[in-house]
């Protein structure tokens, strides 16, 4: 195709910028079609800043007018994320979504096979792929300088949110409203870059705090161990409730240590060889390794947003690589709904989590609040 029309559901902080994008001519071969508004004010706002595009009351209205695009842009609250792309997917649309893929890790997969019966593509919003020191690390990883990975740790506790925030909104930081805290929301984007950097866990054990920061039921806290059947072992820590905050990834092979700081500055600290080759030359007892440590410049990307939607549109313009795909989305979710389960449960728990057993646990907590018994 040409140019890819695309319908964006959704309209509010993320999906107006979107829309901003594609009408100002920053994404090449994309044009914006339609938009599905449902409320007054933002369909006055379409009206007045978007004259030509078509507005959509509601999904079954865009699906309704289905012929006048190709693909839809899927930026609503993520639990109507896979109710809404499973009907997009069935009119025979594309789809780009938001993250996370949606709640059920079940609900996912059938999406992602839904889509593949029907020969659409399915993209997600994982902007931070974009990120030049995220890529320049994942390079690097692929070209073994550091060797074999043997321990990662991520603290990343740059979250800090007030009561305010939790407050500023019904749907918020609930069981009912979100399905989650933390990690379905804010960790998303970290948990689909562990697994594009080092591979998808094979167990999880999590410790999660529920409401240790603010009057809520959900997750505000997460020490996560992954584990993984070849020996390597990832600690992941995050929080909504400390500040100052750190983002700081710390990936250890064989051959040296990787270190993404503040998700921009990149330090390698090479071994001059192997730890087995020095072990097995040197016998001093407190011998030390040679090493060089040095910073990786890479230029920022100021627009990794731009770039997800750049790609989805080559990829149906060209045929080239989307920066993340259905599959993708699953892995983060399936992360997800295993963690909860290990915290719920006190154990380790092997990944894919038991759907059943998630999807119980969840309904328990949902009724548990809106019963008044959590909280």
């Amino acid at each position: 195709m040409q140019q890819v029309r695309v319908a964006l559901i959704g309209f509010g902080g993320m999906g107006s910028q979107y829309a901003a994008m594609i009408r100002d001519g920053q994404i090449d071969g994309m044009v914006l079609a339609g938009v599905c508004c449902r409320n007054a004010k933002g369909q006055d706002t379409l009206r007045r800043e978007y004259p030509g595009v078509a507005i959509y009351r509601d999904v079954e209205d865009t699906a309704a007018h289905a012929g006048d695009f190709d693909a839809a842009l899927i930026v609503t609250p993520h639990t109507s994320h896979v109710e809404i792309a499973a009907r997009m997917v069935r009119a025979g649309k594309h789809i780009l979504l938001d993250k996370p893929a949606g709640v059920y890790a079940r609900q996912v997969r059938e999406l992602v096979a839904a889509a593949r019966a029907a020969g659409v593509s399915f993209g997600m919003i994982f902007n931070n792929r974009a990120n030049p020191a995220f890529a320049k690390a994942r390079e690097l990883l692929r070209a073994g300088t550091v060797g074999t990975p043997v321990r990662a740790v991520w603290v990343c506790n740059t979250w800090f949110r007030t009561p305010a925030y939790h407050k500023s909104a019904p749907w918020r930081s609930s069981w009912a409203g979100e399905c989650g805290g933390l990690l379905i929301n804010q960790s998303q984007h970290y948990l689909d870059l562990w697994q594009w950097l080092l591979g998808a866990p094979d167990a999880v054990y999590a410790d999660l705090s529920f409401g240790r920061y603010a009057p809520i039921t959900v997750d505000d806290g997460v020490d996560m161990q992954l584990y993984y059947d070849n020996g390597l072992h990832g600690t992941f820590i995050s929080s909504t409730g400390e500040a100052p905050g750190v983002n700081r990834l710390e990936i250890w092979g064989d051959k040296g240590r990787l270190c993404v700081e503040d998700t921009a500055r990149l330090i390698l600290d090479e071994n001059e060889m192997s730890t087995a080759e020095f072990a097995a030359v040197n016998q001093e007892p407190y011998a030390e390794l040679p090493h060089r440590c040095r910073e990786i410049l890479v230029a920022p990307n100021p627009e990794m947003y731009q770039t997800v939607l750049r790609q989805f549109c080559d990829h149906l313009r060209f045929g080239s690589p989307m920066i993340a795909d259905g599959e993708d989305g699953l892995r983060a979710v399936e992360l997800t709904n295993a963690a909860y389960v290990s915290a719920w449960q006190g154990r380790k728990v092997r990944l894919p989590a038991d759907d059943g057993v998630y999807e119980t646990l969840l309904h328990h907590k949902i009724a548990e609040e809106q019963s008044g018994f959590l909280g």
